[in-house]
């Protein structure tokens, strides 16, 4: 048995550089760890965990050239700890369309101002 070190790009927000300091690489590899440990494959839309105290928010994908990047920001510690793929979530903004759809045509009538809102839908 072997190991091999593949480059992992890590994208930090301002707010977790600076709240991360000089922890921000070991931060780096504990966000790699949990989205291993995720087992929901490498392309997270998004995951909590607890660093040092801190919530921090990641989101991963895998870019063209194959390099893994994942994102740092800060967490929501009133949230609890979860993990959405981005599958996961194009299934769910699809099906979001698909409902405003379906029940903007219920609502709809011919006589209905358009207004900001309801014109996006």
């Amino acid at each position: 048995m072997f190991q091999i070190q593949a480059p992992i790009l890590i994208v930090p927000t301002a707010d977790a550089k600076l709240a991360l300091g000089i922890h921000l690489r070991a931060a780096g590899l504990a966000a790699y760890r949990e989205i291993a440990l995720a087992a929901k494959g490498l392309e997270i839309a998004h995951l909590q965990f607890v660093f040092r105290g801190l919530t921090l928010a990641v989101c991963s994908r895998v870019r063209r050239d194959g390099i893994v990047e994942i994102e740092i920001g800060l967490g929501d510690p009133r949230l609890p700890k979860s993990a959405f793929t981005a599958a996961q979530m194009r299934q769910a903004e699809a099906a979001s369309r698909v409902r405003s759809a379906a029940g903007h045509r219920a609502r709809s009538s011919p006589w209905e101002i358009p207004t900001p809102c309801n014109a996006l839908v």
